[in-house]
């Protein structure tokens, strides 16, 4: 159902000020969180690659938005995408409006109707990310980081989603982070906890270039990080850029322009 999917299962506000600008970098040093040491002990899984606590935010994510979502989510989710000819249309109906040049008021005609299911995805969503990172900024961007780079091997999940990253076919670079953009767009430009997606929209951003340069396999469970440095450079980009830079940086694929810079 997800907005990670199918492409991760074949598919998963305005400009900072200068003070939320120094805000945001403090995060881009991100650490696991087991490190933090306020964690209760999660026990165990036998053959877990990387940390224990993204491991479980992003299985429980999962869980919620693809593998078990509730009637409830799942009708709301057909009734958002329906409009859109469906979930893996929805990419594609964002870019038509985009350049239609009506655009954000064409997107609108489109979200509107739909306020109250797109309400409900928000709350869905947003507990899982209360539940685990509600009070660790820090460790939900590091949540994202080793998304981006693949290094969260996880042997609960079925053979071709053993990784939690946006799983792709090879030669093709994945959709799924345009597909996931749509939706938190849609999110601040219907005043749903604006400021809360903007962010996680810079951190989906921030993991589609990390993973763009870490190509990381799916299903292997020794993926390599990279550099420290750039993985911090890179997120300190996206958590800096404006609503209209997020959204002219989705308006290409399957890198960003600017990779690596």
């Amino acid at each position: 159902m997800p907005l990670n999917s199918p492409d991760r299962r074949t598919v998963l506000r305005t400009a900072l000020g200068a003070a939320g600008a120094a805000a945001a970098v403090t995060l881009v040093g991100a650490v696991p969180a087991a490190a933090h040491g306020r964690r209760p002990k999660l026990p165990p899984v036998e053959g877990m690659v990387g940390d224990r606590w993204a491991n479980e935010f992003w299985y429980d994510y999962d869980e919620m938005s693809y593998y078990n979502p509730t009637e409830e989510l799942k009708a709301a989710v057909g009734a958002i995408t329906a409009p859109f000819g469906g979930f893996t249309k929805s990419y594609d109906a964002w870019a038509a409006t985009r350049q239609g040049g009506r655009y954000p008021r064409s997107w609108m005609e489109l979200i509107e109707p739909r306020r109250a299911e797109f309400e409900l995805l928000s709350r869905a969503q947003r507990a899982v990310y209360d539940k685990w990172y509600g009070r660790d900024p820090k460790g939900l961007v590091f949540a994202f980081q080793e998304f981006g780079q693949g290094t969260l091997f996880d042997p609960r999940r079925p053979a071709g989603n053993k990784v939690h990253m946006m799983n792709y076919t090879p030669p093709s670079a994945t959709h799924a982070y345009h597909r996931w953009h749509p939706y938190l767009q849609s999110f601040q430009l219907l005043g749903i906890d604006r400021q809360f997606w903007a962010h996680i929209n810079r951190l989906v951003g921030a993991a589609w270039e990390i993973q763009s340069i870490a190509q990381p396999v799916t299903d292997r469970n020794d993926n390599k990080h990279i550099s420290k440095h750039v993985v911090r450079q890179v997120t300190a980009k996206w958590l800096c850029r404006s609503n209209e830079r997020m959204n002219q940086a989705f308006d290409v694929w399957p890198y960003p322009v600017d990779m690596g810079k």
